[in-house]
Formats: C-alpha cells, structure tokens, sequence
C-alpha cells in the first residue's frame, strides 16, 4: 500500500470512529440518572399533552426545546392533575445534559425532575436530595 492508501485508509478509519462514537452517544439510553446529569431549566408551562408511548410532553413559554417525562403516565402522573396543577405556570424543570448530534446545546427534552415552587411533582434522580418517585 502506497502513501496515498494509507493516508486515505486512516483518515477512513477516523471517520468511522468518530461516527460510532457519535452514534453511541447519541442513541444510549437514559438510565441510573444522577444529579451531575441534569440541568436546571424555568419556565412557564403553556401546553401539557400525552405524547407517544404514555409520555408527557411539556411545552414551555418562549422556549423551542422539546420537553417529556418518559412514560410519566404510567408513574404517579395523571395528565387532568398536571393540567390543574403546572399549567399556565413558572415551573423547574431537570432535563438530562448530553451532546448529542441532534442536542448540541446539551439539552436532551428528557425531564428527570419537576418542580412547581418548591413541590416535587416527579423525580427519577438517583442520589437527590428530594425523594424519587415510584410507579
């Protein structure tokens, strides 16, 4: 193999690392959250709907981020209740801080936490140092 094949072979060889490197990281799962892995984000609720596969998708004011409790229909969630409780209102959110290709900003839209003033009203962090909800 010449110069030119072995530049061209390890240049290749980069691309793909960098690739797989990225789509692991892009599409491991969300688990054992801890509190390093979160960031603080408020806001003020404007929409709250069901998404697919039993999630909650958060809208919040002035802000384009996609925001969802994973499968927080089958946790101590009811839609009706949150609708009563947090919408039209300031609430703190802990969304899961990753880059990913899709999330540059580290913002992933997962919520691990939901505060409404100092009420928790979901938390799936490990180590926090409010209590974890349960199913």
């Amino acid at each position: 193999m010449g110069k030119a094949g072995k530049i061209w072979f390890f240049s290749a060889l980069t691309l793909f690392i960098v690739f797989i490197w990225a789509s692991i990281q892009t599409f491991r799962p969300v688990r054992n959250v801890q509190p390093e892995d979160v960031m603080k984000i408020e806001g003020v609720v404007t929409d709250l709907k069901e998404g697919s596969g039993l999630d909650i998708v958060i809208t919040l004011q002035n802000d384009d981020h996609y925001y969802y409790i994973n499968r927080g229909l089958q946790h101590s969630l009811s839609l009706e209740k949150l609708q009563e409780t947090i919408l039209q209102k300031k609430v703190t959110l802990y969304g899961i801080k990753r880059w990913t290709i899709f999330t540059r900003d580290k913002n992933m839209g997962h919520i691990s936490k939901l505060m409404i003033d100092k009420n928790v009203l979901y938390n799936e962090i490990n180590n926090d140092t409010h209590e974890k909800t349960t199913k």
